[in-house]
């Protein structure tokens, strides 16, 4: 229910939602050029993210199109929701910013400035 909110909110977003397109098409163009020798269409993919019956994608390329889409909305759905996590924790004085709340719910991407780890940095 809350990750349907969220696409809602960034289908009426006119910004957010051409950024998304951007994105998905970009996504896809590069996914596919990596791994086929053919290069797909980016007219196409354009065409096919607008109306699934428009363009020239083959059937295999349709099928790799509507699961690349599906995983950049699923990237645009959690990073909406972490933004709203950040400024809600911000706002109730659970953490002191940005940096801190990305310091403490991504570890992952939390890197020192003398670009070495701690052996216990994923604990």
């Amino acid at each position: 229910m809350l990750m349907q909110m969220i696409d809602c909110l960034i289908e009426q977003d006119p910004s957010l939602s051409a950024r998304r397109a951007i994105d998905m098409r970009r996504y896809i163009v590069n996914r596919w050029n990596r791994t086929h020798e053919e290069s797909i269409d980016e007219d196409g993919v354009a065409l096919f993210l607008c109306d699934e019956s428009r363009g020239t994608l083959t059937d295999e390329q349709r099928i790799f199109a509507r699961e690349c889409r599906e995983e950049i909305k699923a990237c645009y759905r959690n990073a909406v929701f972490q933004m709203f996590q950040c400024g809600e924790m911000m706002y109730r004085h659970l953490v002191s910013g940005p940096e801190e709340y990305c310091r403490i719910f991504l570890p992952q991407h939390a890197v020192p400035c003398n670009k070495q780890l701690s052996p216990c940095s994923g604990l």
